[in-house]
């Protein structure tokens, strides 16, 4: 009797484990029931704004993988993101994009490394974040599997923003909301400091890194007398006042989808842009660069170890259950 109680205790516990491994996996993977519905014509314009997302740009096609990025972090692949199942994120929901987008993490929950801008796309609204990824479902499906990449760092944790309710929708709260969300001019405008973080006591400074401008109100070193207009028709044509153009990452960046910023959207940004304190200086190189060490701990271990715990516990249970029969 001993024996058959002591099997019975073995699978229950055995059960609870599955049935916690199965409510933290179900936890981890499922959208919440009120998601909205992505729209992915608007999702269309946001993906303008984001300049196409062209580090996924490359040879293969649209949206099948870019060209690997090498530096002091390792040598990371943008991946393929078409909608083919095999190598790209065809098995991903609308939801499972926008927690890419949002928290940086894929559908296993194992975290990406923030060469992908999550920590801009993070304070877009939910709406956006969903039509934005209705849009990316439908890139026509390309098979090109890339290289794994290769971290020489570990990926520091990161914790999303409170979310804004809506987005702004004029004024310089819309240019706020466009540079340092959706197109994360910071990312390649502001200068960086030696543990490669952003040095916001120089934002939107120019990095010469990145071959940007300086693009703060100052009137020696950036666009302090430039007009609203004249901002405006830069974003849409890459032509400066005095009639040179703009080439390296900011033609990229234009050609890739920001030419087709509207006018509201880019007097928008020139408000926005009139409003940031001024960096009297000129754009300088980043100091050589130690990232952080702060390493993510992948909760599918955890999640691993514990299935693996319940089925020995179930196992043992059944053995020990079996050889009390063959006793009595």
């Amino acid at each position: 009797m001993r024996r058959r109680i002591f099997a019975l205790s073995m699978i229950a516990a055995a059960l609870l484990l599955f049935m916690i491994a199965a409510h933290a996996a179900t936890t981890q993977a499922a959208p919440p029931a009120d998601t909205p519905t992505g729209n992915p014509g608007r999702g269309a314009y946001l993906f303008t704004l984001a300049a196409g997302c062209g580090c996924h740009q490359g040879a293969a096609g649209f949206l099948a993988g870019g060209e690997a990025f090498e530096g002091p972090f390792g040598k990371i692949y943008p991946p393929n993101i078409t909608s083919d199942a095999a190598t790209g994120i065809g098995t991903y929901s609308e939801a499972d994009i926008v927690r890419v987008l949002r928290e940086g993490k894929r559908p296993d929950g194992s975290q990406l490394f923030p060469i992908m801008p999550y920590p801009a796309f993070s304070g877009m609204s939910e709406q956006d974040q969903y039509d934005l990824a209705a849009f990316i479902k439908t890139a026509p499906a390309v098979s090109n599997k890339l290289p794994a990449s290769v971290y020489s760092v570990p990926i520091p944790p990161f914790s999303p923003p409170p979310q804004p309710a809506d987005a702004p929708t004029g004024g310089v709260a819309r240019g706020e909301y466009i540079v340092n969300t959706i197109s994360h001019c910071g990312d390649c405008h502001t200068p960086t400091g030696p543990t490669g973080a952003p040095d916001f006591s120089k934002f939107l400074g120019g990095n010469t890194d990145f071959g940007s401008a300086n693009i703060t109100p100052s009137n020696e070193f950036g666009i302090g007398t430039w007009s609203q207009e004249q901002i405006y028709l830069l974003l849409k044509t890459g032509k400066r006042p005095n009639g040179t153009q703009v080439g390296g990452l900011m033609e990229l960046v234009i050609n890739g989808g920001l030419k087709d910023i509207t006018q509201s959207d880019g007097f928008a940004v020139a408000a926005y842009l009139k409003t940031i304190p001024a960096v009297d200086s000129a754009p300088v190189a980043a100091p050589p660069q130690t990232l952080p060490t702060t390493g993510n701990v992948l909760n599918q271990t955890l999640l691993g170890a514990m299935l693996a715990f319940a089925l020995v516990l179930l196992a043992s249970g059944a053995w020990l259950w079996r050889s009390a029969r063959r006793v009595n």
